[in-house]
């Protein structure tokens, strides 16, 4: 688990102190200015941007509350007011040195939080700091700013120094991501098609609007593209340095084959974790699970897609609505999510009601079934056994999210009715079970329902009161059932519902 302060341990160099709080596991970096309206939610890492006063900190901080830490400059958090807000709230301080550059700070930071540890040849592999390093190596061939990036146009490694070339490299290598406005400006030049379909490094004009020339260079292994290198140049690069280029490109690839097989341990590490989790009830929660309580639900559909296929499927569902580490699981052919029983935030149990609702409406094959609660980690493969069970009792039924305490009534007597399959006992409603008597049976069934009340067992049935009051005078001809007795009441009322789902027979 990544929590402040184990990132300060791996950036020692780069913050000087933290002030602990409570160990909380870092997803991901959030950045916030004051007075925007940024959700600050568990798992995220808060850096402050554009403070100017005291009052401004403080405000972060509270929102910060549920976060896992807040990066503050020293001379932020050197205040009383902050550090003693910070203590009740359990907030971890990470601190930085008043000077040191926001876009070198963001950078650190979201390497160490992204970065997926694996084990190659008992040893472990750093594939970042390595890009970084071919990143510079690269700079000083071509004598300019250079950043890799992968085929989502999300930057793995740049030059140091000359951050701030143009707006799009500063805004770049600050949020780590291509701004979108960038990414659909080179879109519209046509680069990203040039990109999957070329191997040949190319330029990319500069514009007016200050976005300064490109050299764009592919990076393919296999015939597939995987990245790219982008170089800010002022003029055509050299015959011989493409070359030198080119090669530099091969080798790229083999860090991003790599990063890819890290990357994909690393999910198959949390699939197994979740699976762990519904299988067996475990006593302690692992660390990486948030607070509880908990719920385990069954996502179904698409149904034309197979258990792994639909887990991704969810799983990027998850991911586009904010559910930034989603808890997702193939199991014995079922996806299961684990969410959060309460709040309103991604990954909570409202927050999933509301995204497959929204799913099914737009013509997506989406329901979701929900488990029953549970504030232990002990309790999760109940709560899963729960979802089976109620979809097992769904079948077909064409309902996008339905959850255990909705249908417990339909439980019980589904749970009760499969105690009585096979034979009937020996009792007077055995005399009902002849097709010559179904009408009786549908009668008896409607007035149970109704309390009794023959003008609405009639209404349900389409007859007349006198005909329901008829066919109870002759139900005292066929058996003998005394249902002024509440038992009597309920256990013939049960046999009906046997009889009607065809689970009991004369024997």
């Amino acid at each position: 688990m990544i929590t402040a302060s184990t990132l300060c341990d791996a950036l020692t160099s780069a913050f000087v102190e933290v002030l602990p709080g409570a160990e909380r596991s870092v997803v991901g970096l959030e950045l916030v200015e004051p007075g925007d309206a940024v959700l600050l939610e568990a798992g995220d890492l808060v850096v402050l941007v554009g403070a100017r006063t005291e009052d401004d900190v403080v405000g972060v901080v509270q929102r910060a509350a549920p976060a896992s830490g807040i990066v503050l400059r020293r001379q932020q958090a050197a205040s009383p007011r902050v550090r003693e807000l910070s203590q009740q709230l359990g907030l971890s301080v990470l601190v930085v040195e008043d000077d040191a550059p926001w876009s070198w700070v963001v950078s650190s930071l979201r390497t160490a939080v992204d970065r997926p540890a694996a084990l190659v040849s008992q040893r472990r592999v750093d594939v970042y700091s390595d890009l970084f390093e071919l990143a510079d190596e690269l700079s000083s061939v071509l004598g300019a700013p250079v950043t890799i990036e992968d085929a989502t146009s999300r930057v793995l490694a740049y030059s140091s120094g000359q951050d701030d070339v143009d707006e799009a490299r500063r805004s770049t290598i600050v949020g780590r991501q291509v701004p979108r406005e960038v990414r659909s400006h080179f879109r519209a030049l046509g680069v990203f098609r040039r990109l999957a379909s070329t191997d040949e490094p190319f330029l990319v004009p500069g514009t007016d609007a200050g976005v300064l020339a490109r050299y764009v260079v592919p990076v393919r292994a296999g015939g597939e593209w995987l990245g790219s290198i982008w170089a800010v140049v002022d003029q055509p690069v050299p015959p011989e340095k493409q070359r030198e280029v080119c090669t530099a490109a091969q080798v790229v690839a083999l860090y991003l084959l790599r990063l890819r097989t890290q990357s994909e341990l690393q999910r198959q590490v949390q699939l197994d974790s979740v699976r762990n989790l519904l299988a067996t009830p475990a006593d302690d929660n692992p660390g990486w699970l948030a607070a509880g309580p908990w719920r385990v639900v069954i996502l179904r559909g698409p149904a034309d897609l197979d258990p792994e296929a639909r887990c991704e499927v969810w799983l990027a569902l998850a991911r586009r609505h904010g559910w930034r580490q989603p808890l997702l699981a193939d199991l014995g052919g079922v996806v299961y999510a684990i969410v959060a029983a309460a709040g309103d935030g991604a990954g909570t149990w409202p927050w999933l009601r509301r995204l497959v609702t929204q799913e099914a409406r737009t013509g997506m094959q989406a329901s979701a079934v929900g488990g029953r609660p549970t504030g232990a980690v002990s309790g999760l493969p109940a709560s899963r056994a729960l979802a089976d069970e109620l979809t097992a009792q769904l079948g077909g039924e064409q309902s996008s999210v339905v959850a255990v305490e909705e249908r417990w009534s339909d439980m019980v007597v589904t749970r009760a009715v499969a105690g009585l399959e096979g034979a009937t006992l020996l009792s007077p409603a055995a005399a009902l079970l002849g097709s010559e008597h179904a009408a009786l049976r549908e009668t008896l069934r409607a007035v149970l329902d109704h309390w009794g009340n023959p003008r609405r067992a009639a209404e349900v049935l389409g007859v007349h009161p006198n005909t329901v009051r008829y066919r109870m005078a002759r139900l005292g001809e066929v058996c003998d059932l005394d249902l002024h007795d509440p038992v009597q009441r309920l256990a013939v009322r049960l046999e009906l519902e046997a009889v009607s789902r065809g689970d009991l027979t004369n024997g």
